[in-house]
């Protein structure tokens, strides 16, 4: 007898997403760039369209460990290749809705520019049914691995959107939430190993993959920020800043100081710890800690004045806005001459 997961089945995989397999993924980035833009405008309703994206959120987590027990439990009415159609498209949606803000986040950095990269490729593999279904859903240890991505764009930049959680605690908690999935669906992945010799090295190699992480967290876009304003000057009219500099000489430098301004956009109701690191040929020399509070549709202006320099300031300087974990906000330059 034919049931009516089954009929729902057939028709949407010989229906319209069939017919129209780009209109899920379409949808999603669409829904991404109207909730990017509606938290340029400070609204609320972005906060709820990331609710939205996050409601399968808790489907991810639980396919990938009781998918087979939810198969023998339903007594058939549902079916594997049902939850692998409905995982597929979740996680379509969290990646596409989460493209923009990282694009809008990504600096001008080779490492920020690969990873939105990287997410993008992954979110574009999931609309490939012959490489998701063949090389991904099949696959237990890949699945986990793609499962574990989704679970990471999803607690970096969505839930903190959701939540209205300060995104400086993004990272550590999308690295925490992937940690725990991973564990957590450890067994399931070893099981599809059948050398005992890539067990232990895939075993090995997953909290070598978070910690990794960490260490490049520079180069992951602080996504939900965004860059209103930014410049060196040697003047200040308020929170107004002067002319930008980009080349200056060492008498004037050591006479008058200069000034690392920004203006960072940050979500309406959240104020955001960043910090300016002050560096000179390859040396870091300071490191100043402010404060933005979002909800200014001009950014949060901000700004640290240096007067101390070493004796012989000639050379390349620049100054990194970064958040308290080390993602890259922005990078202002300038040079020193005689």
């Amino acid at each position: 007898m034919t049931t009516f997961a089954d009929r729902l089945l057939r028709w949407l995989t010989d229906g319209p997403l069939q017919r129209w397999p780009w209109l899920l993924p379409t949808l999603s980035f669409a829904a991404g760039w109207t909730g990017y833009a509606l938290i340029q405008r400070g609204e609320g309703m972005a906060r709820t369209i990331a609710i939205m994206a996050l409601i399968g959120w808790p489907w991810l987590l639980a396919e990938n460990i009781l998918g087979d027990a939810l198969v023998r439990l339903s007594n058939g009415k549902l079916s594997a290749k049902l939850l692998t159609f409905v995982t597929q498209n979740l996680q379509q949606e969290i990646l596409f809705f989460a493209l923009p803000f990282l694009l809008g986040a990504t600096q001008r950095d080779v490492g920020q520019i690969a990873f939105t990269a990287v997410v993008a490729a992954i979110a574009l593999v999931s609309t490939l049914d012959p490489i998701y279904h063949s090389r991904i859903a099949t696959q237990p240890g890949v699945s986990v691995v793609f499962h574990a991505v989704c679970t990471f764009i999803a607690s970096l930049v969505v839930l903190p959107m959701a939540a209205a959680m300060p995104l400086e605690q993004a990272l550590p908690m999308a690295i925490i939430a992937s940690g725990v999935w991973l564990v957590l669906t450890l067994p399931r992945m070893l099981n599809g190993i059948a050398s005992h010799r890539l067990r232990w090295l895939g075993a090995i190699a997953l909290p070598i993959a978070l910690a990794l992480v960490w260490e490049l967290r520079a180069h992951i876009p602080p996504a939900g920020l965004s860059l209103k304003n930014s410049r060196m000057t040697q003047s200040l009219d308020g929170l107004q800043p002067g002319t930008a500099v980009k080349r200056i000489d060492a008498d004037s430098l050591l006479t008058n100081g200069i000034v690392a301004f920004v203006a960072i956009r940050a979500p309406s109701g959240l104020s955001q710890s960043v910090v300016f690191e002050w560096w000179h040929r390859g040396e870091r020399l300071d490191q100043v800690p402010a404060i933005i509070q979002g909800g200014s549709d001009y950014g949060w202006r901000t700004f640290t004045r240096k007067q101390n320099f070493p004796a012989d300031p000639r050379g390349n300087w620049h100054v990194d806005v970064l958040t308290p974990q080390g993602q890259l906000i922005c990078r202002l330059t300038f040079t020193v001459s005689q």
